[in-house]
C-alpha cells in the first residue's frame, strides 16, 4: 500500500522541510536545480524500518518494529543489499526516488571484489556500508515545484491507517505555520591536521612517478586525511557548505548519535535510470580566476593543458571500460565530451560516458562495475588500488566511495563520496586526493589536494597544521 499526498512546494525549501520533519536518522539529498538537468530533484527520508550494515567480512540487518537483528558472513555485499531493497515498482508515477535504500558504500568494498592487498589500518571504526530502507519520504521538484509525500509498507506490516496517519501528520508539519529556526550561521575555522606532512605526501608522489616511468603504472590518485576537533551542529554545517559550495550532488546523512555525511560532491560514480547507465569522469583542475577575463583564461588553459588532457583521457576509457562490463555490446559511447564545469574555488574538466544495461544486469551490478572511479583510484585500477593500500597508512572508508540511493524498482544514484566530511564523535575528517602522472610536480599534487580540501573547509591554506 502506498499513500501519496502533494502540494504546492514554492513557500518550502528542502532545508526548512528537514527542520520541520520530526524524525529519526533524517537523509537528506539534494540536487543543485538546472535548466538543463532532468534529475532537479531533492529528497528527504527518515525513520527508517530497517538497516542493512556490513563491516568486515559480516552483513547485518536490524529491523526497527520488531528489534530483530541478523548478522551473517557476506562476501557480495552489494549483492545482498539487493535481495532486501528490490521489491516492487511503481512505473506509472514519476517519482524520483519510490522507497528502497539510502546510504553509502565506502571504497574499501571493492576490496570484497577485487585482490588489492592488505586492508590498512581502520582508524574511524565505521562501517563499510550502511543502507536505510524508507517507507516515509519527500520529494521536490524543483522544475515544477511541486512537493511530493509518500507513505508506504513495502518493507513492513504496517496498517493502512498507520500509512494515513504518517501522511497527514508530515501534512501538518510542513504546513505549521511556524517557521523553521532561523540562525546566522558564524564560519568555525577548523584547525586540521593532516596523516602526512607535505614532504611525505610529496615523497609518495615522487614514487608514484618512478613507477609510471618503469611502466608499473599510467596514473595514480593518492590521498591526505585531514582532522580537526568539531563542536558545530552538523546540519548547521551542512547548510553553510550548501550556501557556499552548491554543487552536483549535496547530501546530509544522520546514521547514528555523533555520526554525519556531509558532503558537496561534484561527481557521478554511477547513475541507472531505466536501461541507461551513466558515470561522469571529472579530472584536470584548476582554481577558479578573480575576474571574468582571468577565469576564462584559466578554463582555455586546462582545455589546453596535455597533462590534464591525457589524464582525463585515461579515465575515459576506464569509465568506458567499467560501463562496457554491463552494457550491451556497442551501446557505450561518450555524449559529453571534455567540458569545462565551474565550481566556487575551482573548475573541471567534465565528461560523460553512458551505456545500456544488458538484460539481467541490477544497478547494484553497475555500482559493483564503477566502484571506485578511476577518478580516486588511478589506471590500470586494480595495480592502482594496491599501490594506494602501500601508501596510505589507514583505510579510506568513506572517502572515495559512493553516496546515494537504490529504489525499489532498481534504479540508482550515487554521488563519487568526494568534497564529503564525516564527523564522528565530535572529530570531522576530510580526505582529497590527486591524479599523479608522469610528469605530475609533487608540490603541486599536494597543493592541489589542500586547494580540494579548503573547497569543502573554506578555510586558508595557513589554516592547515602540519
Amino acid at each position: 500500500m502506498r499513500i501519496i499526498k502533494q502540494m504546492n512546494g514554492d513557500c518550502i525549501t528542502p532545508v526548512s522541510a528537514f527542520l520541520r520533519i520530526r524524525g529519526k536518522n533524517k537523509c537528506l539529498l539534494e540536487s543543485v536545480p538546472k535548466e538543463e538537468a532532468s534529475n532537479s530533484c531533492s529528497l528527504i527520508a527518515f525513520d527508517p524500518v530497517a538497516e542493512l550494515r556490513y563491516h568486515n567480512g559480516l552483513f547485518s540487518v536490524s529491523y526497527r518494529q520488531t528489534g530483530e537483528c541478523r548478522t551473517y558472513p557476506c562476501s557480495d555485499p552489494l549483492k545482498e543489499v539487493e535481495t532486501y531493497v528490490l521489491k516492487n515498482s511503481y512505473p506509472e508515477e514519476k517519482i524520483l526516488f519510490q522507497g528502497g535504500a539510502i546510504g553509502y558504500v565506502g571504497y574499501d568494498v571493492a576490496a570484497c571484489y577485487e585482490e588489492i592487498g592488505q586492508v590498512p589500518h581502520d582508524e574511524l571504526q565505521i562501517p563499510d556500508m550502511i543502507f536505510f530502507l524508507y517507507e516515509t519520504y519527500i520529494v521536490f521538484d524543483h522544475k515544477t515545484n511541486n512537493l511530493t509525500i509518500v507513505s508506504e509498507n513495502t518493507y513492513s506490516d504496517r496498517p493502512d491507517s498507520e500509512l494515513q496517519h504518517s501522511a497527514d501528520v508530515i501534512m501538518e508539519q510542513l504546513n505549521s505555520p511556524e517557521t523553521a529556526e532561523s540562525q546566522t550561521i558564524e564560519q568555525e575555522q577548523l584547525a586540521f591536521t593532516s596523516n602526512f606532512s607535505q614532504e611525505e605526501y610529496e615523497n609518495i608522489v615522487a614514487q608514484a612517478k618512478k613507477l609510471i616511468t618503469a611502466g608499473d603504472l599510467f596514473q595514480v590518485v593518492p590521498s591526505q586525511r585531514l582532522k580537526a576537533r568539531f563542536t558545530q551542529n552538523p546540519f548547521d554545517y551542512y547548510r553553510k557548505l550548501r550556501s557556499a559550495n552548491p554543487s552536483t550532488y549535496l547530501y546530509y546523512l544522520d546514521l547514528a548519535e555523533g555520526f554525519q555525511i556531509i558532503g558537496s560532491s561534484p561527481e557521478s560514480l554511477v547513475r541507472v535510470s531505466g536501461y541507461t547507465v551513466t558515470t561522469n569522469p571529472i579530472a584536470g583542475t584548476r582554481k577558479r580566476g578573480q575576474t571574468e577575463n582571468e577565469d576564462a583564461q584559466l578554463a582555455a588553459e586546462l582545455l589546453h593543458d596535455e597533462k590534464e588532457r591525457a589524464e582525463h583521457l585515461m579515465l575515459i576509457d576506464l569509465g568506458r571500460n567499467d560501463i562496457a562490463k554491463i552494457a550491451e555490446s556497442g551501446s557505450v559511447t561518450v555524449p559529453v565530451y571534455m567540458t569545462i564545469e565551474k565550481f566556487r574555488y575551482v573548475m573541471h574538466i567534465v565528461s560523460v560516458v553512458e551505456g545500456r544495461r544488458r538484460t539481467g544486469v541490477t544497478a547494484m551490478d553497475a555500482l559493483k562495475a564503477t566502484l571506485p572511479a578511476g577518478t580516486v583510484s588511478g589506471a590500470p585500477k586494480i595495480r592502482a588500488m594496491t599501490r594506494i593500500y602501500q601508501w596510505e597508512p589507514v583505510k579510506r572508508g568513506i572517502y572515495a566511495g559512493a553516496v546515494g540511493y537504490l529504489s525499489q524498482n532498481d534504479q540508482a544514484d550515487f554521488a563519487i563520496a568526494i568534497r564529503t566530511m564525516v564527523v564522528k564523535d565530535r572529530y570531522a575528517y576530510v580526505q582529497a586526493g590527486g591524479g599523479v602522472v608522469y610528469d605530475s610536480n609533487p608540490t603541486a599534487e599536494y597543493l592541489e589536494t589542500m586547494q580540494k580540501a579548503r573547497t569543502l573547509l573554506e578555510v586558508d591554506l595557513h589554516d592547515f597544521n602540519n
